[in-house]
């Protein structure tokens, strides 16, 4: 099962999205293994790359957006970012609102900057304006930088009597 992983992850630096859906698809799930969210996150990048974004919204549909509580907020992003990119901005919209009701808060403003705009592109001006108010402090934040605290070394003798 590791080196299937492995495989998969060296088609993915390489681009072969095409090899990945056949071998994620045709092979591993058609087996029953890699059933994990790492591998539907795979297979709908790699869909979304191939141009057959309606084959990954199916995908998501299917097997991954049936239960938002347990969906890692890296799927779910990626999965608005394959919406907007391929101009299926109700579908972006509906994730949203879903998210939204399992009180899943979003903490990423080029998120919340995709779903602000796709709601102004639906003619929805009004909902955009209290998305940008709700998450204003999301567009305030900065980053923090983590910070390493240098410590000396302590030499062998320290501490010795």
């Amino acid at each position: 099962m590791v080196l299937r992983m492995i495989g998969l992850l060296a088609l993915e630096k390489e681009q072969q999205w095409h090899r990945i859906i056949q071998y994620s698809i045709k092979w591993m799930l058609s087996k029953g293994q890699g059933n994990t969210m790492g591998t539907y996150r795979q297979l709908i990048r790699a869909l979304d790359e191939d141009c057959r974004a309606e084959e990954a919204h199916t995908v998501w549909l299917k097997k991954v957006g049936t239960d938002l509580h347990s969906v890692p907020w890296k799927l779910c992003s990626m999965m608005i970012s394959v919406y907007y990119r391929n101009n299926m901005l109700d579908r972006l919209v509906k994730l949203f609102k879903d998210m939204e009701a399992f009180d899943r808060k979003l903490y990423d403003k080029v998120i919340v900057q995709r779903v602000a705009n796709a709601q102004e592109m639906l003619g929805m001006p009004g909902e955009k304006e209290r998305e940008l108010r709700k998450y204003a402090g999301v567009f305030s934040q900065t980053k923090k930088k983590k910070r390493f605290v240098n410590r000396p070394e302590q030499s062998a003798t320290e501490g010795k009597p």
